[in-house]
């Protein structure tokens, strides 16, 4: 597979958007994806891996016109992470697009994100399960698919982190493939503060490995921000969460 094709694709559309004079953001957001895409080329080269990652373009903080723009140039998958902000703007852009909740959530707003997620990226405990199960539609509309985050921190400290503990996988994975309305999707973690992204990121595919013995269509793995994407592709990620690259530094909130 040339896996450069998709980053000289995004590539030529920048060219075009900078002929035109049109929409200089959009030429931007062209050239920032061409960028990160040469980035997963080199790192899956580097790891002698043919199955390429899907990217998730994380869009918190940034305007709708801005997802719209994504959209034309041929992104399908977002990710946000504050419901609020993530029921708007879903509600706001009306393009086909797979949204991915990735942050930490709220059990009281379950009912909302079952409304216009594609994909939960952070399910760390039984509550917020409960609470998911009990907000399902009857029949339910589509199916959500939960990955289980995981606390990559070793030791882990009980802080209240988002992230369950490596010990905890089974049963939550057990409780989502026993709803109906939920899919089983795999494991999500982050890199913990202070420590190198690869040895967390191969504990992380460890816990996939160990999963898919019980569950084994349960393969998805989501590792990886602008700052350790190349990692996270060298130990399994299938899903890349990358905002700051695509998007630039976020705008000050008020």
């Amino acid at each position: 597979m040339d896996t450069s094709g998709i980053s000289q694709t995004f590539r030529a559309a920048a060219a075009r958007l900078a002929a035109s004079g049109e929409d200089p953001r959009s030429q931007q957001l062209a050239e920032n994806l061409a960028s990160v895409h040469e980035r997963v080329d080199r790192a899956m080269a580097a790891a002698d891996r043919r199955d390429r990652p899907t990217l998730i373009v994380v869009t918190k903080h940034f305007p709708a016109p801005d997802v719209q723009r994504l959209h034309r140039l041929g992104v399908r998958d977002v990710g946000e992470n504050r419901d609020q902000e993530a029921a708007g703007k879903a509600a706001e852009v009306q393009e086909a697009l797979r949204w991915h909740f990735i942050g930490q959530l709220q059990s009281n707003k379950a009912r909302s994100v079952l409304r216009y997620a594609d994909h939960l990226h952070s399910v760390d405990r039984p509550s917020l399960l409960k609470a998911l199960i009990k907000a399902l539609p009857s029949p339910p509309e589509k199916p959500l698919t939960c990955l289980i985050q995981v606390d990559l921190r070793d030791p882990m400290p009980a802080d209240g982190r988002g992230g369950a503990a490596p010990e905890d996988i089974e049963r939550l994975a057990e409780s989502i493939e026993a709803a109906a309305g939920l899919r089983l999707g795999g494991l999500m973690a982050v890199a913990p503060l202070g420590e190198p992204a690869g040895p967390a990121f191969e504990r992380l595919q460890q816990l996939s490995a160990q999963l898919r013995h019980s569950f084994p269509h349960a393969d998805m793995i989501s590792a990886g921000m602008s700052g350790d994407l190349e990692e996270a592709v060298a130990h399994g990620a299938t899903h890349l969460r990358v905002g700051r690259d695509v998007l630039g530094e976020r705008p000050l909130q008020r």
